[in-house]
């Protein structure tokens, strides 16, 4: 598993990111998720997303008030599932901050954070954006 810890200056706003997880580590993540207020049926169905281990799935939780997130991207079965689930919870995590901050889905602050994002994760993902890489690890 990766983690990765983004601020994101511009919006007061932390992303605790967790890249091709397992169920092993459903005990961290969901420690995660409580210490930022995730709790009943969104915090049962976390557990148990996380539990069944399935492949090409995440996740994308965010407590608005303390502008912090939880970002999940389980392990995958290609390079290009992963691309299609990193995308997936981008979206999910992209809509939290612009619901918190007013933002315009079709505008250019959420096209912008959104590369902000992709950017600040790619040296830590970008082996997993290639079959080839994902085969050496």
């Amino acid at each position: 598993m990766i983690r990765q810890k983004i601020y994101i200056k511009e919006y007061d706003w932390v992303v605790h990111a967790y890249f091709a997880v397992t169920t092993y580590y459903t005990d961290e993540i969901m420690d995660k998720l409580w210490l930022l207020g995730c709790e009943g049926e969104t915090m049962e169905l976390a557990q148990k997303n996380l539990e069944k281990g399935d492949l090409n799935t995440g996740l994308c939780y965010s407590n608005y008030r303390r502008r912090e997130s939880v970002f999940v991207v389980a392990k995958t079965t290609s390079a290009a599932q992963f691309a299609n689930s990193l995308h997936h919870e981008l979206v999910h995590l992209q809509s939290h901050i612009a619901q918190v901050y007013f933002l315009q889905p079709t505008g250019e602050d959420v096209a912008y954070l959104s590369g902000e994002l992709i950017m600040r994760m790619y040296p830590k993902i970008k082996h997993l954006l290639c079959d080839c890489c994902r085969k050496e690890k």
